[in-house]
């Protein structure tokens, strides 16, 4: 493992904040760096992991004063720390489940292709079922009668990708397998996806991160109940092929 020393303290202002976004961006898996700054870095890193979609985990090793140091890891590299954590996470291991599947039909290979999309429709099952029935029930958040607050507007989404993902199963199912057939309906859950994870990690998330904070006893309850469940595919993401 290597490990890189980032020393803030020549640095400050807009600098400091976009010179270590370029430095932690380009943290390698396995890898970590040791951040030094003789300022409270936390407010900092947590607008930097925002950032980078949660790609980096870090954790002070010693607090000031007059020195901070803190250690940058990948996330893939530290196992899920939390509720909020292990769903962001999921997110992306959905999003990468999908993305195979798509270029394994662009590239013409449907016999990759179709087992792929299937995976990746049973994984997004067990995530959207996490978070509507086993968080949502949980976490008593405000609720507005319009619906556009970030539960109401989480679970309409959720309702339409998984409408736009079963009407690919049918036609998967009545021996439909022409990429250029399935590439629109591709695009659309495409599009889905990236607006609402968007939405649900900038709009939703930090809502739940503060009820969980509140809630110790529900955090540990809700925690090992959401890893089971969408941990469950991984047997069958490795069967075919996506690790």
């Amino acid at each position: 493992m290597n490990m890189q020393l980032i020393d803030l303290a020549a640095r400050g202002g807009q600098t400091e904040h976009h010179y270590l976004l370029g430095q932690l961006r380009g943290l390698a898996r396995g890898d970590a760096a040791v951040v030094v700054t003789y300022d409270d870095p936390r407010i900092l890193l947590d607008a930097l992991t925002l950032e980078l979609r949660n790609g980096i985990y870090w954790d002070v090793t010693e607090a000031g004063p007059p020195a901070w140091r803190v250690r940058v890891r990948r996330r893939e590299d530290v196992a899920a720390s939390d509720l909020v954590d292990l769903l962001t996470r999921d997110h992306v291991r959905v999003d990468h489940l999908f993305a195979t599947a798509l270029h394994r039909s662009n590239a013409g290979d449907m016999a990759a292709a179709l087992p792929s999309f299937r995976v990746f429709a049973a994984c997004l099952r067990r995530h959207v079922e996490t978070e509507n029935e086993i968080v949502v029930p949980a976490l008593s958040l405000p609720r507005s009668p319009r619906g556009d607050d970030p539960t109401s507007i989480m679970l309409h989404e959720h309702e339409a990708i998984i409408e736009h993902t079963v009407m690919i199963e049918e036609m998967l199912d009545e021996g439909l397998d022409d990429a250029g057939m399935l590439a629109p309906f591709f695009a659309i859950i495409s599009g889905q996806l990236a607006k609402h994870e968007w939405r649900e990690e900038t709009n939703l998330f930090p809502h739940w991160m503060r009820a969980l904070r509140h809630e110790p006893a529900i955090a540990d309850e809700l925690f090992p109940r959401a890893q089971a469940l969408v941990t469950a595919g991984d047997e069958a993401a490795a069967s075919v092929g996506i690790a």
